[in-house]
Order: C-alpha cells, then structure tokens, then sequence
C-alpha cells in the first residue's frame, strides 16, 4: 500500500519537475502526526516547454501543503494528421466540396482520446448503507454498515464505477485515487492505479484495488481533489497522455476540519475555499484545460453549493446551471435507488468524455484566421465528402449541429446528430481546411 507522501517530499517533487531534476521515491516511514494531506499548486507558469514558477510549501498540519508550479501544457496541434498546417497540399476530394481556390492547406485530424482520473472518496462513512437503511446524519455519528445483507455507498459506488469504465472505448486512458489512503487525512501525488488505456487488463487491477480497500479515515477532499490536477497536467506536459482531461471527484461528505492544513488554511471552510476560487479556475483554464465532473453520493447533502461549484468552475456543469440550487453537479443524495441513479450519472460522464473534438492547427506562418477554416468529414464506407457547418447559434449540446469553437478557440467540437455519426464512424476521416470562408447555417 502506498504511503502518504511527506510535505517536504512533496515540495522537492515539484521542484524536481520545475528544474528538470530526479525526483526521489517517498520514504515509506515517513508520517506527519495526522496524516499527510496535500494542498498543491497547479499553477500554470510560463514558457512553451511548461516551465513553471513558484516554490515549495511547507509541512505542518494534518492536510499539509505544496505550492509549486505545474506550467502551462502545450497545446496540441491536429492529431493524426498526415500534414502540418502550412505548405500542405490540399486533397482533391475535400476541395471538391470548397468553392474555389481559396483552400490553403488541409489537415487531417482526429477525434481527441479522453483521459480520465477517478478521485474517489474512502472515508469511513461510505461503509454505511445508503438511506433509507442509514440516513446520513446517522452515518456520521456512527460510520458502519448497519444491515449486512445490503451493500454499502462503497461496494455500490464501486460496482457501478466499474461497470461504467467498460463501456469506455480502449482508446481512453483511466486510472484512480482514494482519499483517503492512511485511514486519516492522507493523499497521495500518484494514483494508486495509474493511469493507462482502458484495456481489459487495466479494468481489471482497477477492480482488484477497489477489492481490497476499506472504508477509513477524514475527507481530504481539497488534497486530493488538487493533487488529481497536479498529475494529469504533469502527465501531458512530459507528453504520458494526449487528448482531452478529466477529473471525476466522488464523494459522500465535504472538506473535514481535521484534514485542514494550518499553514495554507486554517478550517475547513477556508481550504474549500482555496480550491474552488483558485485551483480549480486554474485547471480549467486555457492551457491546462482539465474538466471536473463531480458526483455526490448520500453523505454530501451540506457540500450541495461547493460540489455544485466545482462542477460549474470545472467547466462540467450545464449551461444555465446554479451553484446555489446544487444542480451543477450529480447530485445522489435524493435517489431512492442509489445504484440505478449512480450507474445512469457515471454512464452519462463517460459519454461525454467520449470525445467530438479536434485539435485545432496552427499555421506555419503568421497567426490563425478563425474566419477562415472549415470542417470536412468523409465517411469511411467511401461516400462522398461533407462540409459541416459551423453552428454557433445554439450550445453544442442545446441544439447546434455542425461544429463550433471551444470557448479557448484551441478545440473544435462537433455538436448534435455529426458527432454521433463520426464517433460510430470506425474509418471516418476528419480534415480541417485552412484559407477558405467559415461555411454556417444560411
């Protein structure tokens, strides 16, 4: 078993990564008094390659803290493509649909792979039986399974996790972490499963950890929650994953006050705070680009407003969403079926990690156009070419059908009945064409 990872560790791995230097291996005897949470700084530095600036935190407290720099990723330019965006020749069956001789280059693309990082809650109370058997309040005074021949929020969380990972394509990468993992307060930098392609495999050692863990310990949700970010943006800078991020945080409480770290903030209230108006924008935002979606399971009823908020700031929520009214996030706390509702929430997740989006090229020379670049997709069963029109008259998932800009304008995003058909379409290509007038809706 993975031991938590001292503060101190933690600083001189991010300062490892910052100067490019070997980081060493935690020292498995090394413990804080309460356990060694983890409140690091993401960050998004400055420099092509993802330099980052800041230092290390100091180590007091049960939750601890590490403010380091993670660096900005690189963004991505087409993926898959048989050509660079600049002096590339343009194919004839995609200019066919063109009019003209306005097409500068085309780039064959490809639907970007989703990785995702599982942040799962295993404190103590998610041993209880969900309500009605034990109603939340109970839990939290008493946290066991008062009905052994009912699940627990554990094995039925669990279960509908795993049954939602294999519907997720092979192309996905995925990997977990709990919080927490010393039976206190501890987080761990690296997931317990790491991340790798969702093969039969990684489903399975997934399954085999989640086995043989044991509801314990406080609710480091800030750490860990920072410390999943922290991972994947790292992951893409040294170039492990490619595609689009992920985090999904599960959850059946909030933040606790003995996971809170002094040095960085002081309650728990103050920690929740930090991660939601500073760390979480900060991997959302361009150039990072990690999306947190957020389940809350029976437990986590007074975190309704907070859970909402990550959601919403993770860039997960749906358009019109209010964090006040906890409808941004998945929201089990009211399901009377515990198992159904959490198996529907993971399957729609994983849907929509499934990707419709490309990366968006770059020209060789001088800035990109948004005004000039047009979708072509040409299906796989040899029919002819289509050009997908760009619109943005309504949200990608309220009614558009065609294509649009992410609002970062560095992704494409296929919308409506188009996305389905290129994402069942195994032979599909994808181009996107440079140097012609954006085609919309007449």
């Amino acid at each position: 078993m993975k031991r938590p990872i001292r503060f101190g560790q933690i600083a001189a791995c991010l300062l490892a990564l910052v100067v490019g230097c070997a980081a060493t291996a935690p020292n498995p005897a090394a413990r804080g008094s309460s356990g060694n949470g983890a409140i690091a700084d993401a960050g998004t530095g400055n420099g092509g390659a993802g330099a980052a600036n800041g230092g290390a935190g100091a180590a007091n407290g049960g939750a601890g803290a590490a403010n380091g720099g993670a660096g900005a990723s690189a963004s991505a330019a087409g993926a898959g493509g048989s050509s660079g965006a600049g002096g590339a020749t343009v194919d004839p069956a995609v200019a066919s649909v063109l009019s003209g001789s306005c097409a500068k280059s085309t780039v064959q693309s490809a639907l970007l792979p989703a990785n995702i990082l599982f942040v799962l809650d295993r404190s103590g109370s998610m041993a209880c039986n969900p309500p009605p058997t034990t109603d939340s309040t109970a839990c939290e005074q008493s946290p066991v399974r008062a009905d052994a021949s009912l699940p627990s929020k554990w094995e039925i969380t669990t279960q509908a996790l795993l049954a939602a990972i294999k519907t997720l394509p092979d192309t996905a990468t995925i990997g977990i972490s709990y919080f927490s993992n010393d039976d206190s307060c501890g987080v761990h930098p690296t997931p317990r499963v790491p991340l790798q392609a969702n093969t039969q495999a990684q489903q399975s050692t997934i399954e085999a950890s989640m086995t043989h863990i044991t509801p314990a310990g406080g609710t480091p949700l800030v750490g860990a929650t920072i410390l999943a970010y922290q991972h994947m943006h790292q992951s893409a800078l040294s170039g492990a994953i490619f595609g689009n991020e992920f985090v999904v945080l599960i959850t059946d409480g909030q933040q606790s006050e003995e996971c809170s770290d002094p040095t960085v903030c002081t309650t728990a209230k103050a920690c929740t705070d930090y991660l939601i108006n500073q760390e979480v924008p900060k991997a959302s935002a361009p150039g990072v680009g990690i999306r947190t979606f957020v389940i809350g399971v029976p437990g986590s009823e007074p975190a309704r407003t907070v859970l909402s908020t990550i959601a919403q700031k993770g860039g997960t929520g749906a358009a019109g969403c209010d964090p006040l009214k906890g409808n941004c996030h998945f929201d089990m706390t009211m399901e009377k079926d515990l198992g159904k509702a959490l198996g529907a929430a993971l399957l729609q997740i994983a849907s929509q990690t499934i990707s419709c989006e490309l990366s968006v090229p770059q020209p060789d020379k001088g800035s990109l156009d948004l005004t000039l670049v047009n979708v072509v997709y040409t299906p796989g069963d040899g029919k002819a070419a289509t050009l997908l029109l760009q619109d943005s008259a309504h949200p990608c998932d309220g009614g558009a059908n065609g294509w649009q800009y992410t609002p970062d304008n560095t992704k494409i995003r296929l919308c409506g009945s188009i996305c389905d058909t290129v994402r069942s379409d195994a032979g599909a290509r994808v181009d996107v064409v440079l140097g012609c007038p954006v085609r919309t809706p007449q």
